[in-house]
């Protein structure tokens, strides 16, 4: 769906782009043939190359100052070779005025206008785009002068910087064909920083290429030595100056453009498989929001995501007012009270003392009998949610400092429910995501999020306006409607009432109705009641429940779903029952889905959906196939690590070039892609690594994966 958005969106850039220089060329050598052109052009690039040509020059360029000293009619004689050097009388051309008081400022004057005039040329410029992925292009890194002296300045006073980040690219000479998209990130990031310097080098046997093809398109008869000597002078200053230029730009862009797609599909299969986490359902969860002179917020949630307490304890505060006990019988007086046995440790700020003060206290038996276990979860996002108008909506009146410790809780127990309140881009599973264009990027992120959600399903009874939102056909007004709606008349009874709800028409209920689910137990009888009065009133949807709106089938597939509930003799009743799994996973063993599919005049995919869908108990949740979170009861030094030590952890995030992985001491590890062997990895995923190296100074460690 991304993919036809986002050619849908290119062509529109495009059609716009021509549009807008259509109406901006006035031009003497512009014609229907060439407008057609520029109506057949199908890339941007390919509207810039046709834009070449006619685009104005800028009025302090060499070749506009040397057009308005009215040079231009001479330097075009000279080009097309209509006279030569020795037939012009250049004396009677010189005027007291700056660029045309002598020869060698005529002559330069003229060079600027034919050099002009060569490098936006359509033919040059259709060569240059033919060999802009000439094989032997490279792309050079070094350290910056000025990154040089913050480095010495830093080393004198005894400080340090963080140019170091970069030191991999301080002596980069690279293809271009062999640069990874996360290297030219790094490259385009440390330039803007100023700690990089990054050039292009284009070999000597191109530069002889685009040379040739100047000569053999414009110098097609003999010339006089003279002017033999100063169109050479002409096309060498061409091409440095402005040809070389032009494709180094040109292929820097490419280069980019191509690394930004990729940097935003890379990080967009973070975000799905951060959304795809399983929830942990049915368990009561103490989040932490760790700090450190501001104290750690706590918060306990119920099963339900509602809060029970809060408050604030300082484990790492060391002054001589600290009550030590003071804050231990805080947190043991919530798991007490409320039997939490599972804690959610924020990855923020003071993680990781948080993380060894809890381990002590569970090693401590602190809290028998009851078993304690905490897992460390991504808290990106929460602090800038927890001041939002959404945020005081949900929790009124609390702290915001407090909400995000409600936030990381509800993490850990529904984290697409979670997830969906925070800016994708804020979510930190991504390395160059604010380095991307933030159109390409949110259009990106919004679909993932809208097909991870519309993945899952949600309740339509209970599900937060939020998540309504993101349903496929559900806009921020209509998602607000149907809440309104809900709230009105108690609950939906069945997804043919979202048709009653003002704003959503057939359209948009095909688009969700398959993505909204209507359970029983979330039913209330208030609104079956309320239901039935309204259709003894007026002509409404039935206000009966219906069976198959707990499933993913869609209601254009009802009556082959109920013919092929008839062909199982099973009630509508047992949906979501152990009974109808039995039953079509036996059918199953003695008829084929095309079987199926021609006796009940449907298609194999209707089918198939509808097999899915009836093997598939109540409580079923896709999430679950997915790695479960890590819990732990204690915690591991770095100082600990030895190599070739073997550690179990969880990747926290993916790049181009490897994946980070939590085992547990304070820092990610690294498992480069080639010591991945062959294994593809994603956001989640419980991991066995090698510790292969140790750097301590730089807090690096490089990991090798396990079979």
């Amino acid at each position: 769906m991304f993919t036809l958005l986002g050619k849908d969106v290119c062509f529109w850039q495009v059609h716009k782009k021509v549009e807008t220089v259509l109406k901006t060329i006035k031009h003497e050598k512009f014609d229907e043939t060439i407008a057609a052109s520029f109506l057949c052009a199908k890339t941007m690039d390919e509207v810039e190359l046709l834009y070449a040509p006619f685009k104005p020059g800028g009025k302090r360029t060499l070749a506009e100052r040397s057009k308005q000293l009215g040079l231009e009619p001479l330097a075009l004689q000279l080009l097309e070779q209509k006279t030569s050097l020795s037939q012009i009388n250049l004396q009677s051309y010189i005027k007291p005025v700056k660029g045309l008081k002598t020869e060698e400022e005529l002559l330069s004057g003229i060079q600027h206008i034919i050099a002009d005039k060569i490098s936006k040329d359509r033919r040059v410029l259709d060569f240059i785009r033919e060999k802009k992925n000439h094989p032997h292009i490279r792309i050079l890194g070094s350290k910056s002068p000025t990154a040089e002296k913050e480095d010495k300045k830093a080393h004198v006073e005894g400080k340090s910087t963080q140019n170091f980040k970069y030191e991999n690219y301080y002596n980069l000479n690279i293809l271009i064909s062999n640069a990874a998209a996360h290297q030219i990130m790094a490259l385009n990031r440390g330039e803007k920083q100023k700690v990089l310097t990054v050039k292009i080098q284009i070999p000597l046997a191109l530069k002889n290429e685009v040379t040739k093809i100047i000569w053999d398109t414009f110098f097609t008869q003999r010339l006089d030595y003279r002017t033999y000597q100063f169109m050479k002078t002409c096309v060498t200053d061409s091409y440095e100056r402005l040809i070389e230029p032009y494709l180094c730009r040109q292929i820097r862009s490419d280069l980019s453009k191509k690394a930004e797609k990729e940097s935003i599909n890379v990080f967009g299969s973070n975000v799905r498989s951060l959304l795809l986490t399983p929830p942990v359902r049915g368990k009561m969860v103490i989040g932490i929001d760790p700090g450190f002179s501001h104290g750690c917020k706590i918060a306990c949630v119920s099963s339900k995501g509602e809060v029970l307490e809060t408050g604030v304890i300082y484990p790492h505060n060391k002054g001589p007012s600290y009550k030590k006990n003071a804050d231990i019988e805080k947190l043991q007086a919530m798991i007490f009270s409320f039997g939490a046995e599972i804690v959610a440790i924020g990855n923020g700020t003071a993680c990781r003392e948080t993380e060894v003060w809890l381990s002590s206290l569970i090693k401590g038996g602190v809290f028998n009998p009851h078993h304690v276990k905490y897992c460390i979860v991504n808290e990106n996002g929460a602090s800038i949610y927890s001041v939002t108008k959404e945020a005081e909506a949900e929790l009124p009146g609390m702290d915001p400092n407090l909400r995000s410790a409600v936030s990381i809780a509800r993490r850990l127990q529904d984290p697409l429910l979670e997830y969906v309140k925070i800016e994708p881009k804020h979510l930190g599973v991504g390395m160059y995501q604010h380095d991307v264009p933030e159109s390409q990027l949110k259009k990106a992120l919004d679909s993932i999020v809208e097909e991870c959600v519309s993945f899952v399903g949600v309740d339509l009874n209970v599900c937060p306006e939020i998540l309504l939102r993101k349903i496929s056909g559900l806009s921020a007004s209509r998602a607000k409607q149907i809440v309104e709606w809900r709230n009105k008349n108690s609950c939906f009874v069945n997804r043919q009432q979202l048709l009653e709800v003002k704003g959503l028409g057939q359209k948009s209920f095909e688009q969700c109705a398959g993505f909204v689910k209507i359970l029983p137990e979330t039913c209330t009888s208030a609104g079956l009641a309320s239901t039935s009065q309204e259709v003894k009133k007026k002509k409404v949807a039935p206000s009966c429940l219906n069976p198959l709106d707990r499933t993913i089938i869609h209601p254009e597939s009802y009556d082959i779903a109920e013919k092929f509930l008839k062909e199982l003799k099973v009630d509508p009743e047992n949906i979501g029952q152990q009974i109808l799994v039995n039953k079509v996973t036996s059918y199953m063993r003695f008829t084929r889905v095309e079987d199926i599919a021609n006796k009940l005049s449907s298609s194999a995919e209707v089918i198939q959906l509808i097999l899915d869908a009836f093997k598939q108990l109540q409580d079923y949740d896709i999430r679950k196939e997915f790695e479960q979170p890590l819990f732990q009861t204690s915690v591991r030094s770095f100082n600990d690590l030895q190599k070739g030590q073997i550690l179990t952890g969880r990747v926290n995030n993916v790049t181009g070039f490897g994946a980070f992985v939590d085992i547990g001491v304070g820092t990610n590890g690294l498992i480069h892609v080639s010591k991945m062997k062959g294994r593809k990895l994603s956001v989640g995923d419980k991991v066995t690594v090698c510790v292969l190296e140790i750097d301590v100074q730089k807090k690096r460690i490089s990991l090798e994966i396990k079979l």
